[in-house]
């Protein structure tokens, strides 16, 4: 009903203007097949010339999605894998092997890895900007390790903020709900005195509530955190630029500890915990432009995080220096190489639950690659030739090529192939000599007939290989009108080397461990982590389409399907087919009402999580918000997510509590631009 009575309403046209927002009839189809990309070759390219399966998210898609955090902002991308576990954690992959701790999509923010040593993933809460400062968001589905080096094996995600001259003025927003419990944020930009460089610094706080489960119990996630940054671009001697910029943050994140691996009845132990955690970073960046028309970047950066939770203590400092050189030899060829050295100090407090052995460790990872872009037909058929050697202090050598061909016959359709290869290198909980207890089988029981209790431990295997894919790909962009473009992906990915929990020997082996002081005798059954001897197939499709379907009124559908073969048994993950959706389905739809209000409704459709520990049902969510702008810089919003109400979408089956429900989250927002 409200959107017949949409369909009738008057529609008169959105303002826009430098620094305003552009309104939906003055994004045409072209300008968004020529953003730019950077993520797959290190160098800007127009989506519509991209060799890979490419999805851009831009500042006016974050604003119309009322999204509060980068994972939000990714739930309608094909091919990409976001759900929620609690009020702070999220689960995000492209194209499968999703879990809270998944390893096999490579994270950067400014080209800044956001890598967590401990398991080769992503801590999201802990990567946050300023919303606004974001320009756009590159997802590259499929490997991107030829460029990036190991874990981009299943794709990549590069979130690029703004420029210093684009954030000039003054922002302050502030908002509050049901969830959102209240925000509030700032942000000053300013030129020095020659008016040729700027800077901004911004700071933001939030609390969101806690979530509950099926029981309306509150699960003691609460998430408090404040943040401040800087950012600062300069023109130096020669039209050399430079970039300098950093951020720091203090938060306490609801991390309760579940422990099932407890010796005395009940065998089971429930603690709520609210987890410290501190970080920041420092990057600064070099680009220069040299006298025979090459270019050249040198950047480095600093990042430490320090968090305290009730099952370990984690402090890590990462180094990195990167180099990369573009060179033109001659007309057909755009050649660029680069090399990377990156150190990790890795500092543990140990607990009962989690130990390390040594608990202090350091190491070192270096890389080169290269890379060859090949006009072999002026502007219509071009070969990418590209490879990156690294060398993993846990997995070893790794030698990791691509080769991308794309095919322009117009303007309007360009077709693309791919083959690549790219590596996982091991964890430092899958290598490190570490001892993990995961839960206890009570005694007299089926699972432990024997009359003591039954420990299962894990412990790292520092003879680990790194885990492997070989993947094909071929992609088909069209724009059919003016209005209406459509994008599909399809690939075909095969896994060797797997790394899983595996019980030490093949089979289940209690080893007795008499009593000492309030420790009962019990067994223990060990657990290490081994590389699977079989291989394991994914495939898939992924289609997007984007149609202005009316000068006010712009519709973006996608949807994805993916089929995994059974993996080898993991005792950790018994079931990773089982914890992807087979088909997603999403739709939103923007809408300008009229000169100052818009109205953006979204609804995503995703696909039961067969597994059997942690089966998930099929759900639907649709979100919704409403935007007024009585005058130039200020605006008034209500955002509504999960609307049809609660629902689960992750089983957290490790260190985890009940399942969380998602709640239905309505929040207001008011921002003022001056």
């Amino acid at each position: 009903m409200a959107l017949a009575a949409l369909l009738l309403s008057p529609v008169s046209s959105a303002w826009a203007d430098d620094g305003d927002v552009a309104a939906i009839e003055d994004l045409s189809i072209n300008d968004l097949m020529q953003i730019e990309v950077s993520s797959v070759s290190r160098k800007s390219q127009t989506l519509s010339n991209t060799a890979a399966a490419a999805f851009i998210i831009t500042q006016e898609d974050i604003r119309h999605s009322g999204a509060t955090s980068i994972p939000e902002a990714l739930r309608h991308v094909p091919g990409l894998e976001v759900a929620q576990s609690s009020a702070h954690t999220w689960e995000i992959t492209a194209r499968g092997f999703n879990s809270e701790y998944a390893n096999k999509l490579l994270v950067l923010i400014d080209g800044r890895a956001v890598y967590t040593p401990i398991f080769a993933g992503v801590f999201w809460e802990l990567q946050d900007t300023l919303m606004e400062d974001i320009e756009r968001i590159e997802i590259i589905r499929g490997p991107g390790a030829a460029m990036w080096g190991s874990n981009a094996v299943n794709g990549v995600i590069n979130v690029i903020t703004k420029k210093t001259k684009d954030t000039r003025g003054d922002l302050v927003a502030a908002g509050a709900g049901n969830q959102e419990k209240g925000f509030v944020q700032f942000r000053h930009g300013a030129s020095f005195d020659d008016n040729s460089d700027s800077y901004r610094v911004y700071g933001k706080a939030f609390s969101r509530a806690d979530t509950s489960n099926a029981d309306g119990k509150k699960q003691d996630d609460a998430w408090r955190s404040g943040q401040i940054g800087f950012r600062m671009d300069r023109i130096v001697a020669g039209g050399d630029r430079l970039s300098l910029h950093g951020d720091a943050y203090s938060m306490k994140t609801g991390t309760p500890l579940t422990s099932n691996a407890v010796l005395v009845p009940p065998y089971t132990s429930y603690t709520p915990n609210d987890a410290p955690v501190q970080g920041g970073n420092l990057m600064a960046r070099w680009d220069s432009t040299l006298s025979n028309g090459s270019e050249m970047s040198l950047q480095g950066y600093y990042d430490r995080v320090k968090f305290k939770a009730l099952f370990v203590g984690e402090d890590t400092e990462t180094y990195d220096l990167d180099f990369q050189h573009r060179l033109h030899p001659n007309a057909s060829n755009d050649l660029m190489w680069g090399a990377n050295y990156r150190h990790i100090h890795n500092a543990a407090t140990n607990t009962p639950d989690m130990s390390y052995s040594p608990s202090s460790f350091g190491y070192q990872n270096t890389s080169v690659f290269v890379q060859d872009d090949i006009a072999l037909v002026a502007d219509r058929l071009r070969l990418t030739l590209g490879a990156k050697e690294e060398d993993s202090y846990f997995g070893g050598m790794q030698f990791q090529p691509n080769a991308r061909l794309m095919w322009t016959p117009d303007n309007a359709n360009s077709v693309w192939l791919a083959a690549s290869k790219a590596s996982r290198t091991p964890d430092l909980n899958e290598t490190k000599s570490a001892a993990i207890a995961l839960s206890v089988a009570p005694p007299s029981t089926p699972q432990n007939p024997t009359p003591f209790p039954m420990q299962f431990v894990i412990a790292g295997n520092p003879n680990l290989q790194a885990e492997k894919v070989t993947a094909f790909e071929a992609g088909y962009r069209t724009q059919w009108s003016p209005r209406l473009s459509s994008d599909i992906a399809m690939f075909y990915n095969k896994y060797q080397n797997l790394i899983q929990a595996v019980f030490v020997g093949g089979v289940p082996s209690p080893v007795f461990v008499p009593a000492s002081g309030s420790i009962p005798a019990h067994l223990v059954v060990p657990v290490t982590f081994g590389n699977a001897t079989t291989t394991t197939q994914t495939r898939g499709l992924e289609i997007s389409a984007d149609w202005r379907a009316l000068d006010w009124m712009r519709l973006e559908g996608a949807y994805t399907y993916i089929k995994m073969d059974t993996p080898p048994e993991d005792v950790l993950n018994p079931d990773a087919a089982g914890v992807i959706p087979r088909n997603q389905e999403s739709l939103r739809c923007l809408m300008d009402l009229s000169e100052n209000t818009e109205l953006n409704l979204a609804v995503r459709h995703v696909g039961a999580l067969a597994a059997t520990t942690q089966a998930v049902p099929a759900y639907t969510a649709v979100d919704a918000n409403v935007a007024y702008t009585p005058h130039k810089g200020l605006e008034f919003s209500l955002v509504g997510q999960n609307l049809f109400g609660s629902h689960v979408e992750y089983v957290n089956g490790f260190f985890g509590s009940l399942p969380s429900q998602i709640p239905r989250s309505i929040y207001a927002k008011v921002t003022w631009g001056f």
